[in-house]
C-alpha cells in the first residue's frame, strides 16, 4: 500500500500543475507587456469584490449540496449523508484527475460497491444519475439557442467547425441519455441479455460467474430503480438542475470580483456560453480538461474581459474559476479520501 501512495499522489497533481503553468504564463506575459508588476499593483478586485465572493461560496456550496441530495434520493436512504458527501468528493476527485471523456463515474461505481452496495445497484445508481446530468444538458440547450442565437458562441464560431463539433457533442450526449434510460427503465431485460452473451465470449469466460451475478443483480437494481416515489426522481432532477446552475453561474460571480460589476455582466449569455463550451471540456485529453479549460474561457469570455481596466483579470478570473470548480476537488480528495479509504477497508 505504502509504494502505491507517489504515483496517486503525482497524478493528482498533474491537472494542478497544468492549470497553473497555463494561468502563470498569461499572467506573466500580460504584466510584462505592461510594464512589471508595478504598473498593475492594485488591480486585482474590484469594491464589490466581498459580495461577490459570498454569492460564489454560496453556489459551491448549493452545487455540492445537489450532488449530495441526489445521492440520498436516488439510493432511497441507503447511503448516509456520510457516504453521500464522501462519494460526491470521491466522484469529483476521480474528474478532476481523469481526461474530460473519462469522467469519474467508473470510480464512483467502485467508491458505492465500496461502502456496501452490490456492483449492480451502484452500477444503476451512477447511471441514473449520469442520465440525469445528460437531460439536464440536452433540455437546457435548445431554449438558450433559440432566445439567444449565435451570443452563445464566440464571432468567429460560425467561420470554423465549431458549431458541427458542437451538435455533434449534443448528439451524442442525447443518444447515451436515451440508451441509459433504454437500457435501465425501459428494458432491464434485454439488458441483462446483452451482458450474459459478452460473457460467453472466450476471453471472458473466466469472469463469466461474476459477470452472470452482475446482470442479474444490475436487472433487479434497475427494477427497484423504477419503483423510486415520483417525487424522489422530480427532487433528483431538480436537484441536478440546481446543481449545474450554480456551477456555470460560478464564473458570473468570479467575474464580479475582477472583472466587472454584477449589473455590467450577461448571466445568462455567460451561462448559455459555459453549456456550449461543456462539450469541448468533455473531449479534452488533459486531466480534468487543465490547460483546455483555461484557452476556452479566453477564446469565449473576452468580450466581458475587455470591459476590465485590469490587465490580469482575464488571469486572475482563469485562477480563481478553476480553483473554485476544479482544484478545491483536488484539495477535499487528498483531505478525505485516505481516511475514507481506511474506514470502508474490506476484512
Amino acid at each position: 500500500m505504502i509504494g502505491t501512495r507517489p504515483p496517486k499522489l503525482l497524478r493528482a497533481l498533474i491537472p494542478l500543475a497544468i492549470g497553473l503553468t497555463v494561468v502563470g504564463a498569461l499572467l506573466y506575459q500580460t504584466v510584462q507587456e505592461n510594464g512589471g508588476w508595478s504598473a498593475v499593483q492594485g488591480s486585482v478586485t474590484l469594491p464589490g469584490w466581498p459580495l461577490a465572493l459570498g454569492c460564489l461560496l454560496a453556489l459551491i456550496f448549493i452545487r455540492d449540496l445537489g450532488y449530495v441530495l441526489r445521492l440520498r434520493w436516488l439510493s432511497n436512504g441507503q447511503l448516509t449523508w456520510r457516504n453521500a458527501i464522501e462519494t460526491t468528493v470521491v466522484w469529483e476527485f476521480a474528474s478532476a484527475i481523469t481526461p474530460g471523456i473519462v469522467g469519474g463515474g467508473a470510480v464512483a461505481i467502485w467508491g458505492l460497491h465500496r461502502q456496501g452496495m452490490t456492483a449492480g445497484k451502484s452500477t444503476a445508481l451512477v447511471f441514473s444519475t449520469a442520465l440525469l446530468d445528460e437531460l439536464f444538458y440536452v433540455l437546457a440547450v435548445p431554449p438558450l439557442l433559440f432566445f439567444l442565437g449565435n451570443a452563445v458562441a464566440p464571432p468567429d464560431f460560425d467561420s470554423t467547425i465549431g458549431w458541427g463539433i458542437f451538435w455533434v457533442g449534443w448528439g451524442i450526449m442525447l443518444l447515451l441519455a436515451s440508451l441509459i434510460a433504454f437500457g435501465l427503465f425501459v428494458a432491464p431485460h434485454a439488458t441483462r441479455r446483452i451482458i450474459l452473451r459478452c460473457a460467453r465470449f472466450k476471453w471472458l469466460s473466466r469472469w463469466q460467474k461474476p459477470l452472470s451475478k452482475f446482470a442479474d443483480d444490475l436487472q433487479h437494481s434497475a427494477g427497484e430503480m423504477k419503483t423510486l416515489p415520483m417525487l424522489h426522481w422530480a427532487g433528483a432532477f431538480l436537484a441536478t438542475m440546481a446543481s449545474w446552475t450554480a456551477r456555470f453561474l460560478s464564473l458570473v460571480a468570479v467575474m464580479a470580483m475582477v472583472v466587472a460589476p454584477f449589473s455590467a455582466l450577461e448571466p445568462i449569455t455567460i451561462v448559455a456560453r459555459q453549456l456550449v463550451m461543456w462539450v469541448y471540456l468533455l473531449i479534452s485529453p488533459t486531466p480534468g480538461s487543465s490547460g483546455v479549460a483555461e484557452w476556452l474561457l479566453g477564446a469565449f469570455f473576452e468580450p466581458w474581459f475587455a470591459l476590465s481596466d485590469s490587465l490580469i483579470a482575464p488571469a486572475m478570473t482563469m485562477l480563481i474559476w478553476r480553483m473554485a470548480t476544479h482544484f478545491v476537488y483536488l484539495l477535499l480528495g487528498v483531505l478525505v479520501i485516505p481516511g475514507w479509504m481506511r474506514r470502508t477497508r474490506r476484512a
